[in-house]
Order: structure tokens, then C-alpha cells, then sequence
């Protein structure tokens, strides 16, 4: 086939060779019906529901591969006539952009149920699949069985449909989590405890200060001998919701979190060792780790696991949204109901939803505009800063390159008290960093009055 068109080609009269190059792309969707490569054979054996295959989940997901795989994961299957000139630049455009927005690898293929798929991921295909947005019309022109078909659309949705949760879910009650409250108390203590720092000057709340939104409102927390951090300090309110924890997910829970500052020279410095030395004789201690664990001997996993404890305590019911989602309609007023629905309006919650608001995904900051590129530039009023290793995220952990400015998706509970935004802390304002998020997030310009009503509605969760 390439021997035909080449030769075809090759006889035109036209001298230029971008003519040639455009003449190539216009003869190859009559060719490729002919010669188009098969997809390999997908068997969904990735996937189970109660241990058995799913008839739902296998159909869906055939379609998904046949139709996703080669932009959204890394087996991509490149065809023979990906190196023509124009479309092996075309082609490799739309997978770089294709893996940035939604790496279907990690968001769908690699889970080990269907059920182990987030909201998040679920809600933004969900979307695509809705707009008719993917695949993008210039995919279409070269690979022309690419489109979804209705049935297909139909199968596609019918899966997730009946895999979706509601997108918002009100914070539960602390009784209703069941927490040995010696061990609350204990971790409580233990948080507070400024000698958890090698020189008595940090605890934990001295970062997370539960007046402050469980944060410290400052760009950078400070560590030990004055050493300045190099990225945000999260909230530590409701993160037993996040997925992972850091802004790169490098602990898996808040037990193994609870370990990393004590440790860290740039934090507070010391060892659970130096720790215990410094706790072992108190009688308060002792009394609670008897309680807690039979006897008063410490452990750094046992004072992890009470941290850890404690603040899995540290969730607020009870908002005016959470109050709004049990059925009080008069909980939110006219602008922040409006708010709500321009919050979906504009897909915010294809990243913030659940209980958390956010925190159950991982994703790209920059899928539209170069954000990073942007703020070293200072464009569009970001504060001038430059690049650093903590903006590399998730890819300091995974060292994919489909993860080099991959950050955990910030719950938006508390949101007015939990300022400065973003995991570099240079946005002050919920107004400036809505306006970011549209830009960058969601690839829209968000009006003034519409930033105004998503605001009020922010402040309500």
C-alpha cells in the first residue's frame, strides 16, 4: 500500500512539498479501509466484579481499548503509515495530550476491579463520552473507525452508570466512625507534643494548626534551625478521605505519613528512638499506651498508629453544603446554589467530588496551558517561581514520565480556611485560583460573575 500512494504521490505535478504531504493525508482514509491494521484482541481479564467476569464490564471495556488505547495508555500501537509526514506529528500530538489529560493505565486498566476506579475517573469519561469532546476530530480524519458509535456510547455509560456512586456525599458523623477514643486521645497528645522534634520547637500542629484549617496559611511551613519547606502544607482535616498522602502520594495511608516528618531533617529532624527517650518516663504516656496497648512500652509504629488515629478524628460534618445534601434546600442560598450548578457546569467535579470534595485522584496541573511555564514567565498574574524538584510530583515517586506534574487533587472542604492554594502556595485568593483552574484545568474562561457564584458556593463546604 505505502509503495502505491508513494508512487501516486510522486507523479503529481505540484513541485511543493507540503502539497504532497496534504495530498498524502486526503488519500488515506480511502486506502486505509482496505489495509487497516486490526486491534490486537482484547480479553478484559484485568477486570472482575465478585470474582467473575462481568458481561457489562467486559463489553465496556473492549470498547474503551479499541477506541482509547493507543492515546490514553502506554501500548500505543503506532500503524505503518504513522510515519507519513504530517501525520506522525499529528499522531504523536494527540498522545502526548491524550496521556497528560486522562491516563486511562492508571485511572482505569490497572486496577484490579472496576469498583477500585475513582469517581474522578469515572465522572471525566463520562463527560468525553457525553460532549461527543473525544477523540478529537483531527484523530477522527486519520483513524476513521475511531469514533463511539451509539451502542457503543450506550454500553460505555450503562458501566459506569452503574458503577457511580452520587458525586457528593456528606461528611459522616465522628461517632459513626468508631475510634477507640484512649488511642484519639493518645494521638492527640502525641501531635501536640513539641518533642517529637529533635530541638522542642515543632509539632505537628505547628504545620497543620487545627485554628488555621488544619494548615499553617503559609506559602512554605518552616522546619527545624529555621529550614524553609518547598511546598504546600495540605490540610490535615478530613485526609483520611485522600487517596494517598503528600501532594505526590508517596505514603500510602496516614500511618506511613505520620513517620515521614519525624524523620525528615528538613521537618522536625529526630528518630522515634531520640523520641521515646525523651517521653518513656512520662505518667500520662505510660498510663495511655498501657490502655491503648497493654503496656506502657513505646514504639515509633505505636505512636504512628495513635497520630494516625487521631487524626482520622479530625473530619467536619455539618456544613451548610452537608446540610444541602440531606435534603435542607434552604441551606444555601440563591447565589451558592447557583454556584453549585456552575460548578458542574464547568466539570469541577469530574476532579472534586465524594465525600472530601477531591483527594480520591491524582492529576495533571497544566492539561490545557503550560502552568509551570506560565508562572516562570509570571503570565497571567502568577506569582514569577521557579521550576523545582517538588514540581515534578507524583514523577518523584513513580518515575514515569506520565507522572512529572501529576499531584494529588486537593480535597475542597474547609477551602476559605485552607489558603494558600495549590501545592507551590502562590495563590492567595478562592477568586484567582478559580480563574487558574478554568484556564489550566478545564481549558475555559470562566467569567467575573460566574467565578463570584462558584466562590460563594466554595465557602459552603
Amino acid at each position: 500500500m505505502f509503495k502505491i500512494l508513494y508512487s501516486f504521490i510522486s507523479m503529481t505535478k505540484s513541485k511543493s512539498l507540503i502539497s504532497k504531504q496534504l495530498l498524502a493525508i486526503l488519500l488515506l482514509p480511502a486506502l486505509l479501509l482496505s489495509f487497516h491494521s486490526a486491534k490486537a484482541a482484547f480479553d478484559p481479564a484485568w477486570i472482575k466484579v465478585e470474582g467473575k467476569y462481568s458481561k457489562l464490564t467486559g463489553e465496556a471495556t473492549k470498547i474503551l481499548m479499541q477506541k482509547c488505547k493507543d492515546c490514553h495508555t502506554a501500548n500505543t500501537e503506532y500503524p505503518f503509515y504513522s510515519q507519513f509526514p504530517l501525520v506522525k506529528d499529528l499522531l504523536n500530538s494527540d498522545i502526548r495530550k491524550g496521556r497528560a489529560y486522562f491516563n486511562m493505565d492508571n485511572e482505569i486498566f490497572l486496577k484490579r476491579f472496576d469498583t477500585d476506579i475513582s469517581a474522578s475517573s469515572l465522572n471525566r469519561l463520562k463527560t468525553v463520552l457525553e460532549e461527543g469532546s473525544m477523540p478529537p476530530m483531527q484523530y477522527k480524519m486519520i483513524h476513521w473507525d475511531s469514533n463511539f458509535s451509539k451502542t457503543d456510547k450506550d454500553i460505555v455509560l450503562k458501566w459506569i452508570s452503574d458503577l457511580s456512586e452520587s458525586d457528593f456525599l456528606p461528611i459522616p458523623s465522628k461517632e459513626s466512625l468508631g475510634l477507640n477514643p484512649d488511642k484519639v486521645k493518645l494521638g492527640e497528645l502525641l501531635y501536640h507534643d513539641k518533642r517529637l522534634s529533635r530541638d522542642n520547637t515543632l509539632s505537628c500542629a505547628s504545620c497543620h494548626d487545627l485554628a488555621k484549617g488544619g494548615t499553617d496559611q503559609s506559602q512554605f511551613s518552616m522546619g527545624i534551625n529555621n529550614t524553609q519547606g518547598h511546598i504546600n502544607s495540605p490540610t490535615v482535616y478530613n485526609s483520611s478521605y485522600n487517596i494517598k498522602q503528600f501532594w505526590d502520594g508517596r505514603a500510602e495511608d496516614l500511618i506511613a505519613q505520620a513517620h515521614g516528618p519525624v524523620h525528615n531533617p528538613a521537618e522536625m529532624g529526630s528518630n522515634w528512638d531520640e523520641v521515646i527517650t525523651k517521653l518513656k518516663d512520662e505518667s500520662e504516656y505510660k498510663l495511655l499506651f498501657e490502655k491503648v496497648y497493654g503496656s506502657p512500652e513505646m514504639s515509633g509504629d505505636k505512636m504512628a498508629e495513635a497520630i494516625a488515629t487521631f487524626e482520622e478524628s479530625l473530619i467536619t460534618p455539618g456544613s451548610k453544603f452537608d446540610d444541602y445534601l440531606k435534603g435542607n434546600k434552604m441551606a444555601l442560598n440563591k447565589d451558592e446554589k447557583e454556584g453549585f450548578e456552575l460548578f458542574k457546569k464547568y466539570n469541577c467535579n469530574n476532579c472534586h467530588n465524594g465525600v472530601a470534595i477531591g483527594a480520591n485522584s491524582f492529576q495533571k496541573m497544566g492539561i490545557y496551558k503550560d502552568y509551570f511555564a506560565d508562572r516562570a514567565a509570571g503570565e497571567n498574574g502568577l506569582n514569577v517561581f521557579a521550576i523545582s524538584k517538588e514540581d515534578w510530583g507524583r514523577y518523584n515517586v513513580t518515575k514515569s514520565e506520565a507522572d512529572k506534574h501529576v499531584f494529588k487533587v486537593p480535597t475542597l472542604r474547609n477551602v476559605k480556611d485552607t489558603f494558600p492554594y495549590l501545592h507551590d502556595g502562590t495563590v492567595t485568593e478562592l477568586a484567582q485560583v478559580v480563574k487558574i483552574m478554568g484556564e489550566y484545568q478545564v481549558g475555559k474562561e470562566i467569567p467575573e460573575d460566574d467565578i463570584e457564584k462558584i466562590v460563594a458556593f466554595l465557602k459552603t463546604l
